[in-house]
């Protein structure tokens, strides 16, 4: 098996997405010192839900893990992927950014309502004057939308933000041009062009992955703790039985954004931490930014749904949680289509979800 480059990993996404961790340039890299206990407790009813049965049946997952409690109610592997394979889960990593907001106010450190200048006082012009909850709620109208970004002209100037994006990420090569450090790129976004104001005047989700890597950036000055110290802590805290990667920028910064790197019982593991996060239920004690096509909400790094919280990730990830009924559902994908993101696939996995939550009463 040939793994993809750096050049060409994303025109092979679904092998790419599977060996991130030998493509990506600059890793952080953790064994745990303890392993949260999972128990293997398999439900036999879980694969006659229609919607699970449907999922496990696409060739585009990779895998499936149910948790509920501290058992492994569920678990579906792809083919050509197992227990023991790691793979990227992109945005579903963002809710680390809520992990470490718990953390710097439970310490009193940091309030949702403080200023982005308050703590980067050297910020430009395309964050100041938002607060953390804008930025953790995709509610920042800078000039740089990832969902437009893509299909920006060649040449023009969202076009060189997107190129210089992946390259501060580690996720395209320099090609000749010099290194970005990721808080570099944020310093350089300006408003939106459109308004010429970061103000986001229609409360429709902007979205945009650097706006997590500057939520890191003021919880560690407000912790006076540098981010890689705090984020290796927490990849820790996951448990994992396998080792647990996160990429960084060519400067050590973790990309809180989209880094983690890890197993599906590992991406479950991390899903238990968000579960029994104190602040989650904070969550929805304000209206979020309004998800585009849909009915749902983001606010503080998670989608909130009917029925519990959630991230989806570029190429198919998806981390589900609920407290209340104490269940987690990872899911990895290696979408292959044209389109890294398409409906159709995430309404698929979120309605097998609800069928799974439905099916453990309160």
């Amino acid at each position: 098996m040939n793994i993809p480059s750096l050049a060409n990993w994303q025109t092979n996404r679904g092998l790419g997405l599977r060996h991130l961790e030998k493509i990506v340039p600059d890793l952080m890299s953790v064994n745990a010192r303890e392993t949260r206990t999972l128990s293997e407790a398999l439900d036999t009813k879980i694969p006659t839900l229609p919607g699970m049965k449907n999922i496990t049946q696409h060739d585009e997952i990779d895998a499936i893990v149910v948790v509920k409690g501290s058992d492994i109610v569920f678990e579906h592997y792809g083919q050509d992927f197992s227990a023991s394979d790691v793979h990227s889960a992109q945005s579903s990593t963002k809710p680390v950014s809520l992990l470490l907001l718990d953390q710097a106010i439970r310490a009193g450190k940091i309030a949702i309502d403080d200023k982005v200048e308050q703590y980067i006082p050297e910020i430009g012009s395309g964050f100041y004057g938002r607060t953390i909850e804008d930025i953790m709620s995709m509610n920042v109208a800078h000039e740089f939308n990832e969902m437009t970004a893509y299909t920006a002209l060649e040449g023009s100037r969202l076009y060189q933000l997107r190129l210089e994006d992946e390259m501060s990420f580690g996720y395209l090569p320099l090609a000749g041009r010099p290194f970005v450090a990721r808080r570099e790129f944020a310093q350089k976004l300006r408003p939106s062009a459109n308004t010429n104001s970061n103000e986001n005047i229609d409360n429709n989700r902007i979205y945009s992955t650097i706006n997590t890597e500057v939520a890191g950036w003021i919880i560690e000055r407000a912790m006076n703790t540098p981010l890689s110290c705090m984020v290796r802590t927490l990849m820790h805290d996951i448990g994992g039985e396998n080792t647990v990667h996160m990429s960084v920028d060519h400067t050590g910064v973790p990309s809180i954004g989209a880094g983690l790197i890890l197993t599906a019982r590992d991406f479950a593991r991390y899903g238990m931490l968000l579960r029994d996060c104190p602040y989650i239920d904070k969550v929805n004690s304000k209206p979020g930014t309004l998800v585009p096509n849909s009915s749902q909400t983001y606010r503080l790094s998670l989608t909130s749904l009917a029925f519990g919280y959630s991230h989806s990730g570029w190429g198919g990830q998806y981390i589900f949680v609920d407290p209340k009924k104490d269940l987690v559902v990872a899911i990895f994908g290696g979408i292959r289509g044209e389109d890294p993101m398409p409906s159709a696939y995430f309404q698929t996995v979120e309605s097998a979800i609800h069928e799974v939550h439905s099916y453990y009463r309160p």
